[in-house]
């Protein structure tokens, strides 16, 4: 029985790693037990949580922790399943949940002067701020209103972790979230932004792109869970199953460092 639960278990893993290629587990056999990996194909760190249901093993960290991976990194040793009685069977299945970034990061850069998401001399509307009526309840966002096609450029330098610009479909309601293009980019402090709703193909960087503050990286759009163009922009720290959004300051006109308020225009 232990022989076939071993290679139920290789199957499994096979399996799972051809489905997603971003990151695998997997574990080898070892004199007492077997050791855990991880690779982690990210260009970021990503956190993985595992729960480890185990027959005559300890875990050596304990169960169910979460493991934080460097990123572009192969068979990281996460933790070790050691056998309690050798004359005793043992197995062990595992379930698990992951996501990108340090979940654990509690501290980021809160003096951090941002750039507006547009090039210099243009001054857009602040058509939906921090905490907001429409769509911003609980969450620290904002919304440029900016006619399709306007030049977006990094608020900050980076990494660019995610870009989805195939999408062309958009309504008022939430059900069209599912169609929102974006690029996510993975900041040196932790943080994460999000630029949101860009047009069709508009993205001007690729995933592993280092983006400098203030470069161009898209253009503008009105796809996805949107009510007409604009641009949605979050600045957060990535949790297990959800995001801490946060607020933060921009450099505004008149070299002045401010939050952004709604139903106000920001030059840059």
């Amino acid at each position: 029985m232990k022989k076939l639960f071993i290679v139920i278990m290789l199957i499994f893993t096979s399996l799972y790693s051809k489905a997603d290629e971003k990151y695998k587990i997997y574990y080898e056999k070892a004199e007492y037990g077997y050791k855990i990996f991880v690779d982690n194909n990210e260009v970021c760190p990503i956190s993985i949580k595992l729960n480890f249901n185990t027959t005559n093993l300890s875990v050596e960290k304990g169960n169910n922790k979460i493991y934080v991976i460097k990123p572009n990194i192969k068979k990281e040793l996460v933790t070790k399943l050691i056998v309690i009685n050798k004359k005793k069977r043992y197995n062990f299945s595992y379930k698990w949940s992951e996501n990108r970034g340090d979940v654990t990061q509690e501290v980021y850069d809160k003096d951090f002067k941002y750039f507006l998401p547009f090039e210099k001399g243009n001054n857009f509307l602040i058509f939906q701020g921090y905490n907001g009526s429409f769509s911003h309840q609980n969450e620290n966002a904002l919304d440029f209103t900016m006619p399709i096609g306007t030049v977006i450029t990094a608020i900050r330098g980076g990494i660019v972790v995610d870009v989805v610009q195939e999408n062309n479909k958009s309504c008022d309601k939430k059900e069209c979230v599912k169609y929102n293009n974006f690029i996510t980019i993975y900041h040196k402090d932790g943080t994460f932004a999000e630029y949101t709703h860009i047009r069709k193909n508009g993205s001007n960087v690729k995933v592993g792109d280092v983006v400098k503050q203030g470069q161009i990286i898209g253009f503008s759009g009105n796809v996805g869970w949107s009510t007409g163009p604009h641009l949605h922009l979050v600045i957060y720290l990535q949790k297990m199953e959800s995001k801490e959004t946060l607020k933060t300051k921009f450099i505004i006109a008149g070299n002045k460092l401010s939050y952004l308020k709604e139903k106000e225009y920001y030059k840059r």
